[in-house]
């Protein structure tokens, strides 16, 4: 007669192999496997990252998509046991988009000056440009021009007397006192 001794207890020998090679990247996941022994087999199995209360994730396997150390918990129907805390590193290449971004911005804003600078610079010669330009055109028709250029000309032609007694001299001053009158 042979006798058939099985053995009923809660999960034992918890553990957590990780299956992922190589360096793990942002935005990559890593997968973690939870596997015990036990009689009846664990059908249940809860994900928790150390030093937070609630779980993470459920099943035999996990996808972890940060760093941290996490651990599982496997249950049957005797109890459940947990595993030790594996660390997953992920390597943030978000240092790399942060120096680019930095280069970018610093950048853009050099152009955004220099282009201020020149706008400021082109405003400016172009408003010097202009009154220069206002004052050659100014008309040359008034009194005291008239009396330095030669009233033949067709612009003077309109010229009145009045305007004309603008260029004699004022005989009045003591300037002009010993001058004979014309």
């Amino acid at each position: 007669m042979h006798f058939l001794l099985s053995i009923i207890d809660l999960p034992r020998n918890v553990s957590v192999s990780i299956i992922q090679s190589g360096q793990i990247w942002a935005g990559d996941s890593v997968t973690l496997i939870c596997s015990s022994d036990s009689n009846p087999p664990a059908l249940n199995f809860s994900w928790f990252k150390k030093n937070e209360s609630s779980a993470v994730g459920s099943g035999q396997s996990f996808s972890a998509l940060q760093s941290g150390r996490f651990y599982c918990q496997a249950h049957n129907q005797h109890g459940s046991q947990r595993s030790d805390a594996v660390t997953v590193t992920v390597t943030v290449k978000g240092h790399l988009v942060i120096l680019y971004i930095s280069i970018g911005v610093v950048c853009g804003a050099a152009v955004i000056i220099m282009m201020l600078v020149w706008g400021i610079r082109w405003m400016k010669k172009r408003n010097d440009t202009q009154e220069s330009q206002m004052v050659d055109s100014r008309p040359h028709h008034d009194r005291h021009k008239a009396c330095d250029v030669e009233l033949s000309e067709p612009v003077y032609g309109n010229v009145t007397a009045d305007q004309l007694d603008d260029c004699k001299p004022k005989l009045n001053s003591s300037v002009y006192e010993n001058l004979p009158m014309l």
